[in-house]
């Protein structure tokens, strides 16, 4: 087998938050998919770096391809940063027509053969890439391996998908070491230590939510047993990063091999912070998980609550009950963590009643942390299908499909104007961040931590108000 040079590419991703009211707060962390495609690559001997253009400029990636003369580069984009993979694939095919690039990530799942033909990429990779990288770098035929798109004589040919990896644990560690970890600062708000890496213990989510896009790992829940999940926490730690945050679709999903990790976390004394920001389900957790959750090091649990209105909960097929959010709230204080809610706004069906009750709801709640999008009906999602079916889809335009947008250019909401949902959307946190009890509340935190002055530099960078 021939060694091969690779380089990754992260797209800059603060360009999803541009013009939004949440730039002031975008995280910047070392991203995992491309860490673990490394770590495979390793795996195999070849020669991999990865460039983050979120840290570096393009005239930077230009030097490198001339000094790396990379064989491959692999490019992974959500929706909204395909121009940016072509202005990428384009960079690379300047510089050499004969190095491959690979395309992967949600969109490139999705869509693999628009992937193709909206971009110069060669293939397209769809779902996991893990091992699909792997045969694709050391020269299989490409008609033989499975889930990919690629072009061969200017037509785009695409395989039969690849089963999902069924045992996680079989996946090296996430090549963490390749990152200058130092540049990358994740905001105190949603952080309380730097540098921060994100861990993932498990894969594929089993609920039917209508705004999610399952495109990449599907709807089987597959995991890393405790003791794997323990020993990236360990190394992680041994890395010098100071926080984790999981990245699952369900760290929660099965409850019992939740508490083991926990127990295994105290057990073994690893002590390091971490939080599920990517969200935990209320009908998935209990008193005696949560308490676990703190002594293992957890200081703050995200909770996808989405709505204050029981009727919009059920369009969505959400699958949980307002009473179990409220219950799931109380325990998680109780316990002794922070406590932060996800909700969206515009969702189907929706009339200024039913968003006027998200924000009554959330008020009530006294969550620690809120916050609200409005609506986006991404590609590949069953709310995307509904809206394209009834023509109220505006734009094919990927670009536009940014989070924490306004998608009055992306599609019509059926019963709303985009003026009340905006309105609605500033509302809610005006209503949840002026509220004297967070006022208070947050203000001895900030005194505590002796962070007041972070806070007061973070409020005055949004414009919500």
């Amino acid at each position: 087998m021939k060694i091969k040079k690779i380089l990754l590419v992260n797209l800059p991703f603060e360009k999803i938050y541009e013009k939004t009211s949440l730039k002031g707060v975008a995280p910047s962390t070392p991203p995992l998919g491309i860490a673990c495609i490394a770590a495979s690559l390793l795996e195999k001997k070849h020669i991999v770096k990865i460039f983050d253009l979120n840290i570096y400029t393009t005239e930077k990636f230009v030097k490198e391809l001339k000094e790396f003369k990379p064989d491959f580069v692999g490019i992974s984009f959500v929706t909204p940063l395909i121009k940016e993979a072509e202005k990428i694939c384009k960079l690379v095919k300047k510089e050499s027509p004969n190095i491959k690039v690979i395309c992967g990530g949600p969109h490139a799942s999705s869509f693999p053969e628009s992937s193709l033909r909206e971009t110069s990429a060669d293939i397209s990779v769809i779902g996991e890439g893990d091992f699909i990288i792997q045969e694709i770098v050391n020269e299989k035929s490409l008609a033989k391996i499975k889930g990919i798109a690629y072009l061969e004589n200017g037509k785009i040919k695409v395989n039969r998908r690849r089963e999902f990896i069924k045992n996680l644990d079989e996946l090296p560690f996430p090549a963490y070491h390749l990152y200058e970890k130092n540049k990358y600062l994740v905001p105190y708000a949603i952080a309380k230590k730097n540098p921060v890496a994100w861990v993932e213990t498990s894969r594929g989510c089993v609920f039917g939510c209508v705004y999610c896009n399952k495109s990449c790992f599907g709807k089987t829940f597959r995991v890393k047993s405790p003791e794997r999940v323990v020993e990236e926490f360990k190394k992680i730690k041994e890395l010098g990063y100071k926080e984790i945050h999981l990245t699952d679709d369900g760290f929660t999903t099965d409850i019992e091999r939740a508490k083991k990790i926990c127990d295994l976390l105290i057990q073994e004394n690893v002590k390091i912070l971490w939080s599920t920001i990517t969200g935990i389900r209320v009908d998935r957790v209990d008193f005696e998980l949560l308490k676990k959750m703190k002594m293992a090091g957890c200081y703050r649990v995200y909770f996808g609550i989405e709505s204050g209105n029981q009727k919009i909960i059920d369009n969505i097929k959400k699958g949980i009950k307002l009473e179990q959010v409220v219950r799931a709230v109380e325990w998680a204080k109780k316990a002794g963590l922070e406590v932060a809610g996800y909700f969206m706004i515009g969702l189907p069906g929706e009339t200024k009643k039913e968003m006027q009750d998200t924000i009554n709801f959330a008020k009530k709640l006294e969550l620690d942390l809120a916050k609200i999008s409005i609506t986006i009906p991404l590609p590949a999602t069953e709310m995307f299908e509904d809206l394209d079916k009834d023509g109220k889809i505006k734009t094919k335009d990927w670009e536009k499909f940014k989070f924490y947008s306004t998608p009055s250019t992306i599609y019509d909401h059926p019963l709303l104007s985009w003026r009340e949902i905006e309105d609605y959307y500033k509302r809610f946190y005006r209503a949840v961040y002026l509220n004297p009890k967070f006022l208070w509340k947050r203000l001895k935190t900030s005194i505590k931590d002796k962070r007041i002055f972070e806070d007061i530099k973070m409020a005055l960078s949004m414009d919500f108000f």
